[in-house]
């Protein structure tokens, strides 16, 4: 059996891969085109496993890609708001590339991704 702070670590390490792979999915649904939080949420609720994403959620991730450089953001005024557009940058670019060669290249999650894929 694992002891309480055993699990408190697992736990962590689980959260903490999870966001980590949520933020490089939001990170590539940038790249496909520059966007808006809200149009990055109305793509995510269209997915069953995410129809409970919010903003809470979302713009956090946001903040924080931008943050690492990864993707820039321009306002532009609609009316008397200013809406936030998300694009992404070389950097972003770049990192989306490593996370594909640690997903993807000869390894056991490499391979287990394959296979989930196909």
């Amino acid at each position: 059996m694992l002891g309480k702070a055993c699990k408190g670590v697992l736990a962590a390490a689980h959260k903490r891969a999870v966001v980590s792979l949520f933020s490089a999915f939001v990170l590539w649904l940038v790249s496909k085109k520059p966007t808006h939080g809200y149009e990055v949420i109305g793509t995510l609720r269209k997915e069953q496993q995410f129809v409970h994403i919010g903003p809470a959620r979302i713009y956090p991730i946001l903040a924080s890609l931008s943050r690492q450089g990864l993707i820039k953001v321009r306002e532009e005024a609609k009316g008397r708001r200013v809406r936030k557009l998300y694009s992404i940058t070389p950097g972003g670019r770049k990192r989306l590339a490593e996370i594909k060669g640690t997903y993807f290249r000869d390894s056991l999650r490499a391979r287990f991704m394959r296979e989930m894929l196909s």
